[in-house]
């Protein structure tokens, strides 16, 4: 019984550019708390 994944890979959709989604999906959610802050005024 073999793992058909390699286990030091995390599961995204791009397996090969995980680093890449992972900063990305990062950034997307800095940009939308920074949005929400400047509505509500608090930034």
């Amino acid at each position: 019984m073999t793992d058909p994944q390699p286990s030091h890979r995390p599961d995204t959709p791009f397996p090969k550019h995980w680093l890449y989604y992972i900063a990305i999906k990062i950034a997307l959610l800095a940009g939308a708390t920074a949005l929400v802050l400047k509505l509500y005024n608090f930034w």
